[in-house]
């Protein structure tokens, strides 16, 4: 150890008085707890105290006998405050936490980079009491839900705040897009029922309302299996009836809609969840981070090595490859939206979860799935569900006006995107 600091230093062997030795020791001890750590600021402290211990070596030894003492005490006490520095510095340090969870019924995936406490558990908190206490139509004490309730009834609803924004959001989305997003279309949603379906759980969507429709076949197949009837269009032109964006009143703070109209925010709260946890990771210690609630994701921050996060876009016509990768650096909200996602098939059709709310029916716009990058949650993941509606060239031109990046996959495999994308999207295969 000694041999090391004199070698590194430039020093020559040769015997060295015990307080000298001492200090050597003090030095060479605190140069690999600096290592350990690899901390900036203890380094250069730990350089400047080496300056001071050479520059009085070299100073003669009647002067060094002189002041022995003094300087050995300032180089002890340099040499505690540096170990200090150097431990606070190291319980500073950046940590890794992971987590997958579920909440919201999709998968959450965590990676977070902090120098406090593991957040993962507080994030999934922070999204299942926002699905419970704001948008959930299933949950009856949820926002959402007591709107739905008191539909039709002429008091209307005070809103919350954060909920007021994001419905003013959502409407613009449905304006610009001439009704491609729509959140009132939870009667054909309930009617349709894609998610039971996929689930492998049959469907019973509104058959107290309208009889029929989602009904299981008495006929069922010997191994247990469940068969699906369609809704016809009688019962989808019902539920259209009760829906329209245009119908949603919004005055003083407090909302108004029409009776047996009801709203549902599925299409865009995943977005909205990221850009909650975005507030939340910015009032913590994390440093960066990169989470997924389905199939909406933030990035926040940088990764420690400096690189820029990558992330993973599925490709449509095969789930098990990626289509390609996204590159981001800092704080970036990516939303898909693709028919692969919830579906079933029936007859050789498949029947998916993004319904048009134009026709009633699952979209068939010639795409299999749309991204979108933004600087927003609720925007990123209600765009994505708009341009998939509309299809490649009017989705395009949608995303251009609100100036986020865009990236098409249509029945054919083929790859559309905005210029701005092709700066950040490198597809499978390409070096």
């Amino acid at each position: 150890m000694e041999t090391c600091c004199e070698a590194e230093f430039g020093l020559t062997h040769g015997p060295v008085s015990a307080p000298w030795s001492v200090c050597f020791i003090c030095i060479c001890f605190f140069s690999e707890f600096l290592v350990l750590f690899g901390m900036v600021f203890p380094v250069l402290s730990a350089i400047e105290f080496f300056v001071i211990l050479i520059d009085s070596i070299t100073k003669g030894s009647v002067e060094m006998k002189r002041n022995r003492e003094k300087n050995f005490t300032k180089l002890l006490c340099g040499s505690l405050l540096a170990a200090v520095i150097c431990f606070c510095a190291g319980c500073g340090r950046t940590v890794k936490y992971t987590s997958a969870n579920t909440a919201m019924g999709t998968f959450v995936y965590q990676t977070v980079y902090t120098s406090g406490e593991d957040v993962t558990a507080d994030v999934t908190g922070l999204i299942n009491g926002l699905e419970q206490d704001t948008l959930s139509w299933r949950i009856a004490e949820s926002e959402i839900a007591r709107i739905n309730a008191r539909t039709g009834s002429g008091e209307g609803f005070v809103l919350s705040d954060n909920l007021r924004a994001d419905l003013e959001v959502l409407r613009e989305v449905s304006e610009r897009s001439n009704g491609a997003f729509d959140i009132t279309m939870h009667p054909v949603v309930e009617l349709w029922n894609i998610d039971a379906w996929a689930a492998g759980q049959g469907v019973v969507p509104m058959q107290q309302t309208v009889a029929g429709a989602g009904e299981i076949q008495d006929n069922q197949p010997s191994d247990g299996a469940t068969s699906i009837i369609l809704p016809d269009q009688k019962q989808v032109t019902q539920a259209l009836s009760h829906t329209g964006y245009e119908e949603i009143t919004i005055e003083n703070n407090t909302l108004y809609l029409p009776a047996e109209m009801s709203l549902d925010l599925g299409a865009a709260g995943k977005g909205i969840a990221c850009d909650e946890i975005a507030e939340f990771l910015k009032e913590s210690k994390v440093s960066g981070a990169v989470i997924s609630v389905g199939g909406s994701v933030l990035t926040y921050g940088r990764k420690p090595d400096g690189m820029p996060w990558q992330v993973a876009i599925v490709n449509p016509l095969d789930t098990a490859t990626q289509l390609g990768t996204l590159s981001l650096t800092g704080e970036w909200f990516v939303s898909t939206s693709g028919d692969y996602e919830r579906y079933v098939e029936v007859d050789g059709i498949r029947y998916h979860h993004i319904l048009d709310p134009a026709t009633g029916y699952p979209a068939t716009s010639g795409v299999r799935s749309v991204t979108i990058v933004c600087d927003s949650g609720i925007l990123s993941d209600a765009l994505s569900t708009a341009c998939f509606v509309l299809g490649v060239e009017d989705g395009m031109e949608l995303a251009e006006s609100y100036g986020v990046r865009a990236l098409f996959v249509d029945e054919a495999g083929r790859i559309f995107m905005t210029e701005s994308m092709r700066g950040i999207f490198e597809e499978a295969g390409e070096q």
